[in-house]
């Protein structure tokens, strides 16, 4: 039920992210920001109010992780990235966080390299297509 959760918090957070970076005044940062903040007080209130939990921060904190990450995937430029591809990175990313982060905690950055990991896998299947369709 967990690995589910994490796939759509990631699906969300780079949907999301992805979307609101085309809106006038914003851009991927600002879009990142905003949504990972909105996601965070939701997350806390859910838990504080419906569910009572003593941990609900850790709790906050871990859901709020994968939807950052998921956001770092959103991040991707419009013009190279289609929602299908966007969706293989979601994927991409939430199985490398699944399997990989936990490898690395206390390490920096592990969740910027986690996002760009996926992004350039589902860029390099791209690629390899587009060349297989011209070849």
């Amino acid at each position: 039920m967990t690995e589910l959760l994490v796939v759509i918090a990631t699906l969300a957070g780079a949907f999301t992210t992805y979307r609101l970076a085309k809106l006038p005044r914003f851009n991927v940062i600002r879009a990142s920001s905003l949504l990972t903040i909105v996601f965070y007080f939701s997350v806390l209130l859910i838990h504080n109010v419906l569910i009572s939990e003593t941990h609900s921060s850790d709790t906050a904190e871990f859901w709020t992780t994968v939807f950052f990450g998921g956001s770092f995937v959103g991040m991707s430029a419009p013009h190279r990235f289609s929602y299908y591809l966007l969706t293989i990175s979601s994927l991409c990313f939430a199985v490398i966080f699944m399997v990989l982060l936990p490898l690395l905690d206390g390490i920096g950055g592990a969740l910027g390299c986690s996002a760009f990991i996926s992004v350039a896998i589902s860029h390099s299947l791209r690629v390899t297509v587009n060349k297989l369709k011209g070849a």
